[in-house]
């Protein structure tokens, strides 16, 4: 597949350069596609460089020495990932896995590091990008370390039906885009103890869990657990 220049252009740090610089970085970017629950990248690996999601949902985690994962961000189209090891000379910081038939570009290290020092507005944006992700990566720390499963659920469930979420007469509609092992990964906690914590909500008339979504019949409870 072909990456053209209103992929580069898409890249959020690189939306600043014409669509003439936009052509001439194209054909340094490469373009791959990813069945469901295949592997991208692992951590501890060389880095090749950042990438951009097409099209597809993936899922970025890390993994303990027992083997248990704590997923660390979930990523769709428009997106980007991987851009801190390109810039400390680092390993990759993550694995990284398709959720569903994904295509992801990469920036490789080399063009991104030119492009940095070739033009500040894009440095700037990256600066930007990287400040966002810091903040967000404290926010789990604090989430993992002082919010009970319950609670971290509660968060994911009013954030995913404020931003996704489609209103209908029987409440706010989430699509289960996560499986209960992935759900657990990204809370931190094991399928078991999700599975009791949503029940809990239920119970309480906060939301109703069904086969393929849930549905948020009081965004305002959720919120109260935040």
């Amino acid at each position: 597949m072909q990456v053209e220049p209103r992929d580069v252009l898409a890249i959020p740090h690189f939306a600043s350069l014409t669509e003439a610089e936009a052509a001439t970085v194209a054909p340094l970017l490469r373009c791959q596609r990813l069945a469901p629950r295949g592997r991208l990248m692992t951590e501890g690996e060389p880095c090749a460089g950042f990438y951009l999601v097409r099209r597809g949902t993936l899922r970025l985690f890390r993994t303990a020495p027992d083997g248990r994962e704590q997923t660390l961000r979930i990523v769709g189209p428009g997106e980007t990932f991987g851009e801190v090891p390109v810039f400390d000379g680092g390993p990759n910081a993550a694995s990284v896995e398709a959720l569903e038939e994904a295509v992801v570009v990469l920036v490789p290290a080399a063009v991104a590091q030119v492009l940095v020092e070739r033009y500040p507005a894009v440095a700037r944006a990256l600066l930007r990008h990287l400040a966002v992700r810091l903040r967000a990566f404290n926010e789990l720390v604090e989430q993992l370390s002082l919010q009970t499963v319950q609670q971290r659920l509660a968060r994911y469930l009013y954030t995913e039906a404020r931003q996704t979420g489609q209103v209908t007469a029987e409440g706010i509609v989430i699509e289960r885009r996560l499986s209960g092992q992935d759900l657990a990964s990204l809370v931190g906690s094991v399928r078991e103890v999700v599975a009791r914590s949503l029940k809990a909500l239920e119970d309480e008339g906060v939301i109703t869990v069904e086969r393929h979504r849930y549905v948020v019949r009081d965004l305002e409870g959720l919120r109260r657990y935040l």
